[in-house]
């Protein structure tokens, strides 16, 4: 009997260490259905990125590849679904800065750790999105704009997709480097109810993404204030960034971020990297999914990445610092 049960033991422990094997092997990898997490509802840019990958991974990997939208939080309740995954590469997350960097700055009790529950795989592509506004505004620049929230204090509005989003993040900056943060916040859940409540003229501005800010300005329904990264956006080269404006050192852009539980086995998540990356370079994807809509691809890789969160996480936490705000 004790040798019968000392086989077991070791059948048992060589068919566990098998599976681990197999399950760190590139090669084997994907196994079974991988999902791709993205923490917004569907429709919007990084839903449909999410999508155009999973099309061609799936593909590339001949196993199915699904999209699986967790909502809410500004990123932090796909973060959290996310973080708790197993981690064997078959549960991937698309975020942005708002589930890495942004979150644990503006917000008190994340119930996840955003420096140590993921495994950096690569970053996608960066948005310059727009500060936009009503015409009937009668504000033609962002120092105008600025300038009569800081004299009437809560009366000048904006939106946001929700509290704590990056468009939360880059109006608070503002505020705070301009002599105090006194803007009036409207969350939404969601980009598109937003646009609705601009032209319907119950919300002042708001940050929209390229591909949804650019059919209201092409139609002069919203005006272009400014962009929020270093570079001037190719779809209106006219509106000046943030730097321009005398933001220096303040990169405000929606940056799409892909990550994968943390412990993922390395090898793994440079099958991932490498694949994905593979995918974001083809020139038809670039064009349709990323240049199109706004993006620009950004060359990247695991390390990359990390030493992206590395360098950032104190630059944010000085600014956010300069600004005068705590986390709520």
């Amino acid at each position: 009997m004790k040798t019968l049960g000392l086989k077991t033991v070791l059948l048992a422990g060589l068919i566990s260490a098998s599976t681990f094997v197999q399950a760190a092997d590139p090669l084997a990898y994907p196994t079974q259905i991988v999902k791709i997490v993205v923490p917004y509802t569907p429709g919007g840019i990084t839903d449909l990125l999410g999508r155009a990958l999973a099309s061609r991974l799936e593909k590339k990997w001949g196993q199915s590849v699904v999209v699986e939208n967790k909502s809410g939080g500004s990123e932090a309740v796909g973060a959290a679904y996310v973080a708790k995954s197993k981690p064997d590469g078959h549960t991937i997350f698309i975020a942005s800065d708002a589930a890495f960097l942004v979150n644990p700055l503006l917000k008190k009790g994340l119930n996840y750790n955003p420096e140590t529950d993921f495994e950096p795989v690569l970053r996608l592509a960066e948005g310059y999105a727009f500060l936009v506004v009503r015409p009937d505004l009668k504000i033609g620049t962002l120092k105008e704009l600025l300038d009569k929230a800081q004299k009437n204090p809560g009366q000048v509005t904006y939106g946001s997709e929700a509290v704590g989003s990056p468009a939360e993040f880059r109006m608070r900056i503002l505020g705070g480097l301009t002599g105090g943060y006194k803007m009036n916040h409207i969350p939404y859940n969601g980009m598109v109810p937003i646009i609705s409540d601009m032209l319907g003229g119950r919300v002042d501005s708001a940050w929209l993404p390229p591909h949804l800010a650019r059919p209201q300005i092409e139609a002069k329904a919203l005006l272009p204030l400014a962009t929020n990264g270093t570079r001037r956006n190719w779809m209106f080269p006219e509106v000046p960034t943030l730097t321009e404006l005398g933001f220096d050192q303040t990169d405000l852009s929606f940056k799409m971020m892909l990550v994968a539980p943390a412990s993922t086995p390395k090898p793994i998540v440079e099958k991932i990297a490498n694949d994905v990356r593979e995918v974001m370079q083809m020139p038809d994807f670039n064009e349709k999914y990323v240049h199109f809509n706004g993006y620009t691809n950004i060359p990247s890789s695991p390390k990359e990445f990390q030493d992206y969160l590395t360098k950032m996480r104190p630059f944010l936490k000085q600014v956010v610092k300069d600004a005068g705000f705590e986390p709520q």
